[in-house]
């Protein structure tokens, strides 16, 4: 099984192609899920980290950590975010390894495809055969981000300048999908590039 990291910037389109991927039969994984089962179990692991680095006015009534609140906070203050990072990477990291482990006994699948949109920005794309970048136009993706966040121009704005720039992401991409278009044409695109990583494996 071989594994491959998925990546791109915030609301390019990461999910579906993932979605795209499964569907042609890849063993799928997002970094994202990982670390909110860690962050936000019951007993997590990280509770108590997390409430020293933003006080106790981060959880919600019933003594958890209110996601929206956690979320916002995330994205305003850069020094909170690296230091939870920091915390649940390692976590996520262990979490991740044991999947694929998991994964590959099954013998099943031929790729692992792993998505995070931090994976150049942690390092971790060094643990991946290849890198598939996903990005879109700057005007595509800040429509995209103010629509399914319901976010001003200036939070969209934000929250894209909190990660690498699409243009250095894909200075590290074997292979590039271009979400800009419809769904039609970025699954075409991303059907391509699959296609492609069965021919460079030797799969097909």
């Amino acid at each position: 099984m071989h594994a491959i990291g998925l990546t791109g910037g915030f609301c390019t389109g990461k999910t579906f192609v993932l979605k795209v991927l499964q569907e042609q039969g890849c063993c799928t994984m997002r970094a994202d899920d990982l670390a909110k089962n860690i962050i936000f179990s019951p007993g997590s692991p990280v509770l108590e980290e997390i409430i020293t680095l933003f006080g106790p006015g981060i959880l919600d009534a019933q003594g958890g950590l209110d996601k929206e609140k956690f979320s916002q906070a995330l994205f305003e203050d850069y020094g909170k975010r690296r230091a939870v990072n920091a915390i649940v990477h390692p976590l996520v990291g262990e979490e991740r390894q044991k999947k694929i482990r998991a994964a590959e006994e099954t013998g099943l699948y031929d790729f692992l495809i792993y998505e995070s949109a931090l994976l150049l920005e942690s390092g971790i794309q060094r643990d991946f055969e290849k890198v598939i970048v996903v990005y879109s136009s700057a005007t595509v993706q800040l429509s995209r981000a103010m629509e399914r966040d319901r976010l001003t121009r200036a939070e969209a704005q934000k929250r894209i300048r909190s990660q690498f720039p699409l243009r250095e992401k894909l200075k590290a991409a074997h292979y590039a999908i271009d979400s800009s278009g419809d769904f039609a044409s970025t699954r075409a695109n991303t059907l391509e590039v699959f296609h492609l990583l069965k021919k460079d494996f030797h799969l097909t």
